[in-house]
Parts: C-alpha cells; sequence; structure tokens
C-alpha cells in the first residue's frame, strides 16, 4: 500500500495522485478524439456515424467503469485494514467474473445491434457505417474491461505512475494506427471508419497485456485462479454491495447522452456530428476534474478503512476547491477559443457553430460540474453507494434529460441551455447531500466558511509553496 494516501498531507498527496490519474485519462480519451479527428477527414457522414456509436459505447464502458469503482472501494479498504492476500483474492476474483461478463454482453450486442441504433434513430443509409465501426469494438471489448478493472485495483494501492504509463503506450499505438488503418500505408489497405475501429481494439490489447504484467508484479494478480467457491461468491457480493449502485451511476450518463442524441437527431446529421465533437473534447478539457473523482474514491477508502475519520474533512474541502478551479480554466479556454477547437476536427460551418453554441453556454457551468462527480465518488469511498445513486438518479433523470427535452422544444440552443442548466442545479443538490452526511458523522466542515477557504488557497497559490 502506498503510505502517502493515509498519512501524507491531504492536498499534495491528492494532486500528485490525480496527475498521473489525468495523464492516464488523457490517453484514453485521446483514442476517441484521434478517431474524430481522422474520421472527420472521412466526412460528415462518417462523422455522425460514429457519433451514433458514441452512446452504446460509452453505456458499455460505463458499466465496467462502475465496476472498476467498486473493486477500487473494496480492494482500497482492506489495504487499509491491511488485509494484503484478500486485495489479490478480490482484484484476480474482480478481472475473471467481469471479463466473463464482458464477453456475454459483446455477444449480445453483436446480434441485437440493428435493432438497437435504428432504436437511436440510425438510418437504413448509414446502418452499415455504424456496424463497421462497433462490430470490432464489441468483439475486443473484453481487453479494455480488464485493463479498467485491473487499472483500479493498482489505483487503490496507489500505484499510479506505472499504469499511466500503460495507458501512454496504449494511446501511442492508437496513434500509429489510427492513420496507418483509416487511410492505408504500405502493405495496410485503406479501411476508413472501420480501421479507426481496429486501431483502438489493438490498443485496448496492448493495454490489456502490459497492465496484466504489472499486476502480478505488484501481487495484485494471482496467475493460478483457485479460491473456494463459497468465499469467492461471498467476496463477489461484498464488491457488488459497492459497484451495482456505482455501475447503475454510470449507466445513467450514457443513457442520458443516447437520449440527448436522440433528441438532437431530430435537427439533423450536422447537429448529431456536432454533439459527437462537443462530447469528446467536453471529456478530455475536465480531464482533471474527471481523473480527481476515479482518485477520491480509493483515497477516501483506505483513509476510511483506516478509521482516519480527521482526513475525510480534507479530502472533500481540497477536491471541492480543485474542481471548481479547473471548471474556471476549462470555460476560458473554450469561451476564447470555440471555433479554432472545433475546425480541428470539422469545417463544416453548420457543425461549427453549433460546437460553439455549446461551448458558450453548457462550458459556464463547468465550474459547478465537478461537485456532484467528487460528492458521488466520496460516498462510494466510504461505503454509502446507495446515496451516492441516489444523486446520479436526480441529477441524469430528474434534471439532465427533462431539462434538455423542453429546452429541445425552443430550439437546438435550447438543448444546450438545458443541460447548462442542469449542472448547476446538480451541484446545488450534490452540497447539500453531502453537508448532511458529513454534519451526521460529526463533521464540522459544513460550519467553515467557504470564502475563508478559497482566500487560504490564493495565499497558497501567491506564495509559490
Amino acid at each position: 500500500m502506498d503510505a502517502k494516501i493515509i498519512t501524507s498531507p491531504v492536498r499534495p498527496a491528492l494532486i500528485s495522485m490525480t496527475a498521473p490519474a489525468a495523464f492516464g485519462m488523457l490517453m484514453t480519451f485521446m483514442f476517441q478524439l484521434i478517431d474524430t479527428y481522422f474520421v472527420g477527414k472521412l466526412g460528415t457522414q462518417e462523422l455522425a456515424a460514429m457519433s451514433f456509436s458514441y452512446p452504446v459505447y460509452i453505456l458499455v464502458v460505463s458499466f465496467f467503469m462502475g465496476a472498476a469503482a467498486g473493486v477500487s472501494s473494496s480492494v482500497a479498504k482492506v489495504l487499509g485494514e491491511k488485509q494484503w492476500v484478500k486485495a489479490k483474492q478480490l482484484t484476480t476474483l474482480a478481472i475473471v467474473a467481469f471479463v466473463f461478463l464482458t464477453v456475454l454482453l459483446s455477444i449480445i450486442g453483436l446480434l441485437v445491434m440493428d435493432a438497437l441504433f435504428f432504436a437511436l434513430g440510425v438510418t437504413e443509409v448509414m446502418l452499415p457505417l455504424v456496424k463497421q465501426y462497433m462490430g470490432p469494438l464489441f468483439i475486443g471489448m473484453f481487453a479494455l474491461v480488464a485493463g479498467l478493472i485491473g487499472n483500479a485495483a493498482l489505483m487503490a494501492k496507489g500505484i499510479m505512475i506505472r499504469s499511466t504509463l500503460v495507458m501512454g503506450i496504449g494511446g501511442i499505438v492508437n496513434v500509429v494506427f489510427d492513420y496507418v488503418l483509416i487511410f492505408g500505408f504500405g502493405p495496410f489497405p485503406a479501411m476508413g471508419l472501420a480501421g479507426a475501429a481496429y486501431a483502438t481494439v489493438l490498443s485496448w490489447a496492448v493495454i490489456f497485456l502490459l497492465m496484466m504484467t504489472l499486476l502480478v508484479r505488484e501481487s495484485l494478480l494471482s496467475l493460478s485462479f483457485f479460491m473456494d467457491i463459497r468465499q469467492a461468491i461471498k467476496d463477489l457480493r461484498g464488491m457488488l454491495y459497492v459497484a451495482m449502485p456505482a455501475i447503475a451511476a454510470q449507466l445513467l450518463n450514457p443513457v442520458a447522452i443516447a437520449v440527448i442524441t436522440r433528441i438532437v437527431s431530430g435537427y439533423g446529421e450536422d447537429a448529431v456530428a456536432a454533439f459527437g465533437i462537443v462530447t469528446r473534447i467536453e471529456s478530455l478539457i475536465l480531464v482533471g476534474i474527471l481523473s480527481l473523482s476515479v482518485v477520491m474514491t480509493p483515497f477516501v477508502a483506505q483513509n476510511f478503512g483506516a478509521k482516519h475519520w480527521h482526513r475525510l474533512d480534507k479530502i472533500v474541502a481540497h477536491a471541492g476547491r480543485l474542481t471548481v478551479y479547473w471548471g474556471i480554466a476549462a470555460f476560458t479556454i473554450v469561451a476564447l477559443f470555440p471555433q479554432t477547437i472545433m475546425t480541428l476536427f470539422t469545417q463544416s460551418d453548420a457543425v461549427v457553430a453549433q460546437g460553439v453554441y455549446y461551448f458558450w453556454t453548457v462550458g459556464l457551468s463547468f465550474p459547478m460540474f465537478g461537485l456532484l462527480l467528487i460528492t458521488t465518488s466520496f460516498l462510494n469511498g466510504v461505503q454509502s453507494p446507495r446515496t451516492s445513486l441516489k444523486l446520479t438518479i436526480v441529477k441524469s433523470l430528474g434534471l439532465t434529460i427533462p431539462l434538455a427535452l423542453l429546452g429541445s422544444y425552443w430550439s437546438l440552443e435550447g438543448t444546450w441551455v438545458g443541460l447548462s442548466i442542469a449542472n448547476v442545479i446538480g451541484a446545488w443538490y450534490a452540497y447539500k447531500v453531502l453537508n448532511r452526511w458529513l454534519c451526521e458523522h460529526g463533521s464540522t466542515l459544513p460550519k467553515r466558511s467557504i470564502v475563508n477557504d478559497y482566500k487560504s488557497d490564493l495565499m497558497f497559490w501567491s506564495s509559490g509553496k
């Protein structure tokens, strides 16, 4: 176990874990952005086809991101309790169980692909393009899932830099083979949209092999998987206690994206293409917030398992302010250079115009965006997954979808406004829920002045420490 999680000052420890996690996540998002850039060179139809594929792809990935959150919390808790062998058993069990489930889901996905994408608004003309992209992704998905679960276990132990290097290597593989397989090079024929998918799958395979090697070296994976079946079922149930609500919470976001994609499709292929581009750029530019929320769960879980209650207040306070600062910086970038960013991926004036308006409206809510994410991560870390799920349900089903739908009756721009308002109200609700939990557990943090905390940060940064 990395002792800094439970002994080092909270702010530098959080930042030192978040930085490599952000780089690793950046590499993951680069898979999508690089695909988007090259596919954009093929044409608007191909770009729209990939955008239609995105909700389904992210739905599957989100399912296992939720599983990874459960694994991370469970492994971190037993590490905090110094149960080293149990951590190894949990990691091995999780990888075997979730890879098996991935294979089943991939088979189902391949069988129902036509009906699934017709339901999302894909036309018969565009369906072959969509299948070119999603078919290979379904086949190779098991490698991605094994990598996600393995990375979660490493993160629970505080192993950040080496796992980040693995993601970086995968990113390089994706960059090289994206160009080679999409446009053709040497002995490789031009495969178009399908080439982008095969390049991504190849990068997943590389990550899978390297991540498994790293897990073995860190004593978090047993190559001889023999466990008492009753104990295995008991351990799996324990992980699923946290994982199932986390999975449900993770699934709600892509469900919301799928519904919004369906709403946006009513405005034509240009609108769908714009939404596909901005959601990928948004993921990239908010990578600091997203990575902090991922790091939060094992960070909190280890301190919770070690019963270091005083550190939990500090984790919440520092993480909350860090997300606000990152959100302000992200909005500044997209507000100042929206056209420049959009034209990197498309030359269509209509697509660019919608992307610019998205950044100006939804971007305003970026400072609030991360507050709900870190709250749900904190609640997962303290073994309160149901409360975390409740937050996500309210945000996705109670705010995002209804407000986007309401705005769409006005115009496409109204949809973007609805998304922005949902982020702000969701942050306010998360703040109330988190304060309630802290008060119930004897925390004095809700009584502190937020303004004084921000003043303290300004003094800290200006001092150069």
